[in-house]
């Protein structure tokens, strides 16, 4: 990688503005789940035997994924707090890559070779 400027942003924004927005999708994504967890399990208690054993399965599964949505959601929380924090703005300083905004780097256009 020989670029320093991060190719993965969109047009202006920062590495810690991305940080918050990735934060704030697996922290939103994990409570949908939680609550289509509450949901199932609502469904679990009215459901006959004959629709347990899915339902079951579907508890597990949701389960599964609220654990890595929860490790996502807290390590991004970290990472977010700490980018805003004053110490640490103050000492990487404010043209660290971590908060300059991204642009868009105008393609580089070939010299039309006269003919």
């Amino acid at each position: 990688m020989n670029s320093k400027e991060p190719s993965f942003l969109a047009e202006n924004q920062s590495v810690t503005s991305l940080v918050t927005q990735l934060h704030n999708y697996f922290h939103n994504s994990y409570s949908r789940d939680k609550m289509a967890r509450s949901t199932l399990l609502s469904k679990i208690e009215t459901a006959e035997d004959k629709d347990i054993l899915e339902f079951q399965k579907q508890l597990r599964d949701i389960d599964e994924e609220l654990v890595l949505l929860g490790i996502l959601s807290d390590s991004l929380s970290i990472a977010d707090r700490l980018l805003h924090m004053r110490s640490v703005r103050r000492e990487l300083g404010p043209n660290s890559g971590a908060y300059k905004t991204h642009h868009e780097q105008p393609s580089k256009v070939p010299d039309q070779i006269a003919g």
